[in-house]
């Protein structure tokens, strides 16, 4: 039986959606596939931690931005179980399976020289690369210059083969960390160094916003995989402003102040295109 590892970061306030994500994802995905969770969290337990294949794994609640730059990091904490898996995937904590997704409809085909699973972000579907909200910065690793680049994909859901998924991990670690020394965060953190990546390379399977759809948006798509709106749950703005109050620290502790931290005027156009039209993030 093919083995799917799912990983998923629930630390602080975001626990919240581990309990639907769990029992909606069990049932639905990939059908007929062994799953096994691996849930980073700060949570002293969680529900379902006594099912078979749920693996509980202690992960600090790094400040925003860490908690998404570091992600490449936290994964690699666990390689060698990784290793194990067939196939290995990422799962922002508020996604909800609406409708049963099959092997067939969304793993990697090995036929077609494909490695990795990435989907379009809802937001840029329908736009062309000069209007993607790529990383302008050439002083960052997730660099995309205007005349480069073919899909936008979302950072919060992605995988492909147990190795080749480990070794995107191994990569944008490198890149992430070579960014903090220099004083530079990723526009869009670790999708901008998804999405230079993907520019990279041809060897993924790219699936529709059905599958990272937002709640309350109209896109002609099936809603397979729903993007819960976190602003129901918790205040995100205050979550994310109390999270920033620590990056001085953890800029001394990984080197550098991060000097496009707020965005430079090169940035600035793709920050606000980004948030107009609205990604899902």
């Amino acid at each position: 039986m093919t083995k799917i590892g799912m990983l998923y970061i629930c630390t602080g306030k975001y626990t919240v959606f581990w309990p639907e994500f769990y029992r909606s994802f069990e049932e639905k995905f990939l059908p007929g596939c062994e799953k096994e969770y691996f849930v980073f969290t700060d949570a002293p337990a969680i529900e379902y931690e006594d099912a078979p294949r749920v693996h509980r794994i202690y992960q600090e609640a790094y400040p925003w931005p860490y908690s998404t730059l570091k992600r490449f990091s936290i994964f690699l904490t666990q390689e060698d179980a990784l290793r194990g898996m067939d196939y290995l995937f990422f799962f922002n904590a508020n996604l909800t399976c609406k409708k049963t997704v099959t092997a067939e409809e969304f793993l990697p085909r090995p036929e077609k020289g494909e490695n990795l699973l990435l989907v379009q972000q809802p937001g840029f579907w329908n736009k062309k690369p000069p209007f993607y909200t790529y990383d302008r910065n050439p002083k960052s690793t997730a660099y995309i210059p205007y005349n480069c680049g073919k899909d936008y994909v979302s950072g919060g859901l992605n995988g492909g083969t147990a190795a080749a998924f480990l070794v995107l991990c191994h990569e944008l670690e490198r890149r992430t960390e070579q960014d903090l020394q220099n004083g530079v965060i990723a526009l869009w953190h670790d999708e901008s160094q998804l999405n230079r990546y993907a520019a990279e390379r041809s060897d993924y399977r790219l699936l529709t916003p059905a599958y990272w759809y937002p709640e309350g948006w109209d896109m002609p798509f099936e809603e397979k995989i729903s993007v819960r709106d976190k602003a129901r749950y918790f205040d995100v703005a205050a979550v994310k402003n109390k999270e920033t109050k620590q990056r001085g620290f953890l800029a001394r502790k990984w080197g550098a102040f991060c000097e496009n931290y707020l965005p430079c005027w090169y940035c600035l156009r793709d920050t606000l295109l980004h948030k107009t039209l609205g990604a899902g993030r």
